[in-house]
């Protein structure tokens, strides 16, 4: 027995019923197969049933198994603005360190923004 050609893909099987009253239902699964060649014949081999998942996730698939890239690292992306953290959260950490939250007044949701007003201006 010897196993050659294999092959993953996906197969969209479209099923077509009419209930009593004449209404046609449609039902499509979606199955991951894998084919391969045993002595000759074709078989095919049922890896998941992928029917749950949305439709782009299943296209998506579909093209990472036809070997196509989905974004290419670089492109397809522009970065237009970039804004600097790292001075926020130096200031966070000295003020509290020097205790300045606790001199705005007991915690709560008023303290909170107060201090991340105060933080923005000690920044700006």
């Amino acid at each position: 027995m010897t196993k050659k050609q294999q092959s993953m893909h996906v197969n969209r099987i479209t099923r077509h019923y009419r209930d009593k009253s004449g209404a046609e239902r449609v039902y499509v699964s979606s199955l991951l197969r894998r084919t391969y060649r045993d002595s000759g014949k074709v078989c095919h081999e049922t890896l998941a049933n992928l029917s749950a998942l949305p439709d782009a996730a299943i296209d998506a698939l579909q093209a990472v198994l036809k070997n196509k890239t989905l974004v290419v690292a670089g492109e397809g992306l522009e970065i237009t603005r970039s804004l600097p953290h790292g001075h926020v959260a130096a200031a966070a950490a000295m003020a509290r360190k020097l205790g300045f939250p606790d001199i705005l007044g007991p915690p709560g949701k008023e303290r909170d923004i107060a201090y991340g007003v105060i933080l923005a201006r000690v920044v700006h």
